[in-house]
């Protein structure tokens, strides 16, 4: 069975089960308040390393702003499926805010992207978590191999493997949208911070999808690390910043509720979460990625696109 019918029948069992459950759907706008507070405290921070030396950007970019950009990347997350405010455009609008602090246009795209990984969960080819198989055969189980791909997660998993998705991202007026908003955004932060600045920011971009315990939910949400459907979640503290990311099972089963709401899903039907793998640490599960011999890129259900005949 492929994977996202797996998610379609259980969240038919879910409300049949508890069809109280539905009235959890919708958008939660308290999440904006948190992203306007976690944008105003990373350009402060930003403003506040002008002129100071490498390894104090470098430090606080991996103890606190990768953290924040974390914190960002899940709002927007949040507005890919409309969970932030009422209307898509707004949506949209509000997740090129969000991004901005990151230096990066990468809002859009990720809405693009994220949505097809939802409809195509696991098929590779049209599901953009899904590694090409050139690149797991690449990284294989070598340990080495393995840190290094760690290491370069954010360009494997940001442009590498949207490269090799076959729905494209269409270049339409929120992309260009996207890109004209960040222009000023760099030109200010320069202006302000300098290069000092610029850094802090990027790096905080990098850590937050990278190696860092933030960037590590990319592998911990569907990498089979108990061997079996690569199905997870993650209850620990960093959800607070995190809009419940780690409620990734829950999400999945239900991504028309916002994530503020996934924890009364769990404790309204606990018999569907109550067997399933649970991470107990970010930080342990990045590091036992690196160094377990039975764990790779291919640790999860992996189907192929059919071919049409």
């Amino acid at each position: 069975m492929r994977a996202e019918l797996n998610h379609k029948s259980r969240r038919a069992a879910i409300l049949r089960a508890c069809p109280e459950i539905a009235k959890l759907a919708g958008a939660s706008p308290s999440t904006a308040w948190l992203a306007g507070g976690a944008m105003a405290l990373q350009f402060l921070l930003a403003a506040a390393l002008a002129g100071r030396p490498w390894w104090a950007v470098l430090i606080l970019a991996y103890a606190v702003g990768g953290f924040i950009m974390h914190c960002l990347n899940c709002v927007i997350h949040e507005c890919c499926h409309n969970l932030v405010l009422r209307r898509p455009a707004a949506n949209k609008a509000f997740a090129i805010l969000a991004s901005l602090p990151g230096l990066i246009p990468s809002a859009v795209s990720f809405r693009h992207f994220h949505l097809l990984h939802h409809v195509h969960f696991g098929v590779r080819g049209l599901d953009p978590d899904i590694a090409p198989a050139w690149e797991a055969q690449l990284v294989r189980q070598s340990r080495w191999r393995k840190l290094l791909w760690v290491l370069l997660l954010p360009v494997t998993y940001c442009v590498v493997h949207p490269l090799h998705v076959k729905k494209r991202l269409p270049i339409d007026i929120w992309l260009v949208a996207n890109v004209a908003a960040v222009v000023p955004v760099w030109i200010g932060v320069l202006w302000i911070s300098g290069w000092s600045g610029i850094a802090y920011l990027l790096l905080s971009s990098y850590f937050s999808v990278g190696p860092h315990p933030a960037g590590a939910h990319i592998l911990q949400e569907h990498i089979a690390f108990d061997g079996g459907n690569g199905k997870s979640s993650y209850y620990g503290p960093i959800n607070w910043l995190a809009v419940n990311l780690g409620y990734h099972l829950e999400h999945h089963d239900l991504p028309n509720i916002a994530g503020w709401r996934l924890p009364q899903v769990r404790r309204l039907v606990p018999q569907f979460y109550d067997d399933h793998y649970v991470h107990e640490s970010r930080a342990a599960g990045l590091w036992r990625f690196v160094v377990d011999p039975n764990i790779s890129l291919e640790s999860r259900p992996i189907s192929e696109i059919p071919t049409v005949v």
